[in-house]
């Protein structure tokens, strides 16, 4: 899916870099960095979720 997102310029322009350093598109990076947090998220809340089970 495309989505539009708007930017303060220094959060673009160390995107940019970060992305040039891993020979990345911006969009790729956003993609993979967005992918990441999701992944992230949802281990977050299963270890939440076990926790309250157990407490």
């Amino acid at each position: 899916m495309r989505v539009t997102v708007t930017l303060p310029e220094d959060v673009h322009q160390a995107l940019s870099e970060w992305a040039e350093e891993e020979d990345r598109t911006l969009a790729n990076l956003l993609s993979h960095v967005a992918a990441k947090a999701v992944r992230d998220r949802q281990e977050q809340k299963k270890e939440e979720s076990r926790s309250d089970r157990t407490a």
